[in-house]
């Protein structure tokens, strides 16, 4: 299901009450996303939570149990001590309790909060269980009578996750405000916080062993480290990690902090100094959810967005389980080396630059990234632009400078400089799209609440408003005619609209439209709109259909650009295919070619028009060659001097 963005909504799993027969398959095998994941206190045992709920054997990775009755996907889970129960907590409101031995539920699941349950953990006597919700609330329970005992309703916004002291005396918890607090866990009381350090919503908290400090890890990239009993932050930040920090643990010795990102990797930490220990470690093609020692700390366990696991030797940092080969571990080192891989997100925008041998990316990761297309080297990298995901790019017409998109927030970069010159406050949502005007004064911007705005380029001054959009309405996306004098939207309500750049008059329109995406002929007489699932062409002017609609695409059509003669449209789409077709006739030139793996939001004809450069969910980029369709292999390029390529043979993601 998809939010009106565009952009996926959290997926409910229709499960039953049921154990599933013993798995006699390679170990973890048939895996989805994995939010959460735990070793039994008896190290014999490793839950796993997502799309699924399972129960291995820790040695080889056979699956024991498939626990079956949330509806909603498993994002917290907590063993008791003895080993003999598991609470789960889900997207459903509820956790569960169950047996671990013969996989049924102790009793009716507990409806614990008005929203998704993000965290769920035992007290050290396995008396009491604390659950922390989306709804901004804490609440500790009685696990022998399921009554509420404490209720702590003081938090101004979620609570991601909580956890319990080593001796049962402290509850601390992680918030979306950024702070970490800690209460007294019989009375609920706030005994220390808000501890104020990270600068995004706090992710996860571990205590040391002893109980003398709590660890934090944030969307921040940072880790900090506290003193329990002053609230002082007594270490950090630790930094390393290029994308959010999603879950920490120290070993069960208190010497090493292990962390895992949104970045794909893990870290480990001394944890007393804060030095690198040993990483990046890669084993995972998606972002690291969750991490757990062995009790007696020989081994620990990774979950992952790609709905791998892997089961880690502490020592020496090698994978144990699933047994790699050197292919596979090949593979995973070279993660970035994959053809315009590095990014660990959506890549939401790719352009070329004019001179034909760089391109530019934006991702969801929040970075942008410049690459020389002759050698295929990341050349620049911006690691944070922006503090939230980047929808949209512009590269102006004279390649000096780079616009770029997020929520309430436009940055302008010098493209030689690969540093930000403007950023332009104005928007109060999200901005689904930044463009260039052909002589690069203007720029346009457009994004929720119907808001389109058109900005000097030099000054950062906004300068002009389009008005009569309904504010209830993302606008999609803008264009301007090549001679800049008009300026073409779509929007959420169905609607396309052509202004007069210099009056802000509506001169064209509104015509009724479910166009995502659109663009002007290089000739300025006519508009490509991508819609549902169908291409069409509109007259510039009148808004008379001139061709279409032109139905291949399964699903709707995301991005869509002419080539510089204007001879062919390139579209892309949700059903992860691109297709080419006949600017003039709306012939079918080449149809449907696959290779990404996830939708697709971006494509690109190169200065010549000899290749089209794809940006996709998928966290990768890819070329095709615009004649044959076939994807451009490195090996298979000839790359001369006036040749244009964006291909990566090898990418070094800097940390």
């Amino acid at each position: 299901m998809e939010s009106p963005s565009g952009f996926p909504t959290p997926s409910s799993t229709e499960l039953s009450t049921h154990c599933a027969e013993q798995s006699e398959g390679e170990p973890f095998e048939g895996q989805s996303v994995i939010y959460a994941i735990s070793y039994s206190l008896n190290g014999k045992l490793i839950a796993t939570g997502g799309g699924t709920l399972r129960i291995y054997d820790s040695q080889s990775g056979r699956m024991l149990l498939d626990l079956k009755g949330h509806t909603k996907s498993v994002v917290a889970l907590s063993f008791s001590h003895d080993g003999t129960r598991l609470a789960s907590g889900s997207g459903d409101h509820t956790i569960r309790i169950w047996n671990t031995s013969s996989g049924e539920t102790i009793g009716e699941p507990w409806e614990v909060h008005s929203a998704h349950v993000n965290s769920v953990a035992y007290s050290h006597d396995d008396k009491v269980i604390a659950t922390a919700g989306g709804d901004g609330v804490v609440r500790i329970w009685d696990v022998a009578t399921e009554a509420k005992i404490v209720e702590i309703i003081d938090y101004p916004a979620a609570v991601l996750y909580v956890r319990f002291s080593p001796d049962g005396s402290q509850l601390a918890s992680a918030c979306d405000d950024h702070n970490v607090r800690i209460h007294d866990a019989r009375t609920g009381a706030l005994v220390l916080g808000p501890l104020e350090g990270h600068t995004e919503p706090v992710r996860a908290i571990a205590y040391c062993p002893d109980g003398t400090r709590i660890a934090s890890c944030s969307n921040d990239c940072a880790i900090h480290i506290w003193d329990s009993v002053t609230g002082i932050m007594v270490l950090g930040p630790l930094e390393g990690h290029v994308d959010w920090v999603a879950c920490i643990e120290y070993s069960p010795d208190g010497n090493t902090l292990l962390s895992g990102s949104h970045d794909t990797t893990m870290r480990l930490w001394d944890s007393f100094t804060g030095e690198l220990i040993a990483g990046p470690l890669r084993r995972h093609h998606g972002a690291v959810y969750g991490l757990s020692y062995s009790p007696d700390g020989g081994r620990f366990v990774s979950g992952a967005e790609d709905g791998t696991i892997r089961v880690w030797n502490a020592s020496t940092r090698e994978v144990v389980l699933p047994v790699l080969t050197e292919a596979d571990i090949h593979h995973y080192e070279v993660a970035g080396m994959d053809p315009l891989g590095g990014h660990t997100n959506y890549v939401t925008a790719v352009a070329y630059l004019p001179d034909g041998r760089h391109a530019v990316s934006a991702s969801f990761d929040k970075s942008i990234r410049k690459w020389d297309v002759r050698t295929g080297k990341l050349v620049k990298e911006l690691l944070r632009c922006h503090n939230n995901e980047i929808y949209s790019l512009s590269i102006s017409f004279d390649g000096k400078r780079l616009a770029s998109g997020a929520y309430g927030s436009i940055k302008v970069l010098d493209c030689v400089e690969w540093e930000v010159i403007l950023d332009l406050s104005g928007h109060s949502q999200w901005v689904r799209c930044v463009r260039f005007s052909p002589d690069a004064k203007l720029l346009a911007s457009a994004g929720s609440g119907g808001e389109l705005f058109l900005w000097d380029s030099e000054t950062g001054e906004k300068i002009r408003t389009m008005a009569g959009l309904d504010s209830t309405s993302d606008v999609w996306e803008v264009a301007f005619s090549p001679d800049g004098r008009k300026l073409a939207s779509c929007a959420q309500d169905s609607t396309l609209r052509v202004w007069d750049v210099h009056t802000t008059e509506m001169i064209a329109g509104p015509f009724e439209t479910d166009s995502y995406c659109l663009v002007f002929s290089p000739d300025g007489r006519t508009i490509a709109c991508g819609s549902s699932n169908s291409l069409v062409v509109l007259d510039a002017d009148t808004g008379s259909m001139v061709l279409g609609p032109l139905a291949r695409h399964s699903s709707s059509i995301r991005c869509v650009a002419y080539s510089p003669d204007g001879s062919t449209i390139c579209t892309g789409s949700a059903d992860q295919t691109i297709c080419l077709w006949d600017a003039a006739t709306g012939d079918l030139l080449l149809d449907s070619l696959r290779g990404h793996k996830q939708r697709i939001w971006s494509v690109a004809f190169s200065p010549d028009g000899k290749h089209i450069l794809s940006g996709s969910w998928d966290h990768t980029m890819k070329l095709w060659n615009s004649a044959s369709g076939e994807l451009v292999n490195l090996s298979d390029l000839n790359l001369q001097q006036e040749e244009v390529s964006v291909l990566l043979s090898k990418i070094i993601l800097r940390y």
